[in-house]
Parts: structure tokens; C-alpha cells; sequence
């Protein structure tokens, strides 16, 4: 069992504990945009890509909680894909592929605030990667702020 200041533990959250690391990790990403420093821009963004990545994980945890509670030798191979997004992929696109219901839902409560939701997480989840973490790339801190502002919104719709 990890210990509380254990942060780099593997454990498996149950989806209350997702969201709230997604709550996290997103004022995490505020604070970095709140420098207003272009060199904070980078790491604001794959906060909010993170943000994003554990919302969809906990929807996907809530949609296959059969296939969630497995452990990796258990999984069958018509299952593997699935466990695999839970798990321990980062392909956002791929996740929002498994969730017909979801984005559905979206779609609907965006039309009904007159919003583009879908269109909004659609865009995230085709362009962030975890190989931003790598990029010599700076982006711009008005990017930053675009993209926090809709994982703002978001949140509140994946919920």
C-alpha cells in the first residue's frame, strides 16, 4: 500500500478519486497560466490535456466497470483494448471513440447552451499528446488560456 506521500505509487482510483486528481491537476495548469510567462504556456496545456485524459479514463471506468476491476493477466483479447485505454494509454482520440454515450450526451448538452462542446473536446482529443512533455516548442500563453478556458468548461460537462 502507498503511503500518502507516495506520489508515484501506481494505484487504481476509483472514479470519485479521478475526478478529483482531474480538479488537481487543473488548478495545477490555472497556476501556471496565472504567471502569465509564455514559458509556463507548454506545461499549462499538458496539464490541461491530463485534465482531459483522467475525465474520459473515469467515463470509460464507468462505462466497462467489468473490464476496469481486472488485472492485466484476467483481460480477455476482445477486452484489451478497452483495459488498455483505462490503464495505460494516452490516445484521447481513441478514448472518446469508446464512448458513444458520452459524446451523445455532449453533443446534446451543447446544442442545448449553444456551444460547441463536442466540437471543443473533439479538437483536444485529436491534437494534445503526452509527447508535448517533450516538445522544444514554446507555445503562447493566450493558447494556454484558450485551451484552459475550454477544459473549464469541459470538466464541468464530463462530470
Amino acid at each position: 500500500m502507498a503511503t500518502p506521500s507516495d506520489i508515484f505509487a501506481r494505484q487504481r482510483l476509483t472514479t470519485g478519486q479521478m475526478r478529483a486528481v482531474a480538479e488537481r491537476r487543473f488548478d495545477d495548469a490555472k497556476a501556471l497560466c496565472e504567471t502569465g510567462q509564455n514559458a509556463r504556456a507548454n506545461g499549462a496545456q499538458y496539464l490541461a490535456g491530463i485534465v482531459i485524459e483522467i475525465l474520459l479514463k473515469a467515463a470509460l471506468v464507468e462505462a466497462f466497470p467489468g473490464v476496469a476491476v481486472l488485472k492485466s493477466y484476467e483481460v480477455s483479447s476482445a477486452d484489451r483494448l478497452v483495459w488498455n485505454l483505462i490503464w495505460r494509454s494516452h490516445d484521447l482520440a481513441e478514448m472518446l471513440e469508446h464512448l458513444p454515450n458520452l459524446k451523445a450526451s455532449i453533443s446534446r448538452r451543447g446544442r442545448i447552451a449553444g456551444k460547441p462542446y463536442l466540437n471543443w473536446l473533439a479538437a483536444i482529443c485529436g491534437s494534445w499528446t503526452i509527447f508535448a512533455r517533450y516538445s522544444p516548442v514554446t507555445s503562447t500563453m493566450e493558447e494556454a488560456k484558450v485551451m484552459l478556458e475550454r477544459v473549464r468548461t469541459l470538466k464541468a460537462v464530463l462530470k
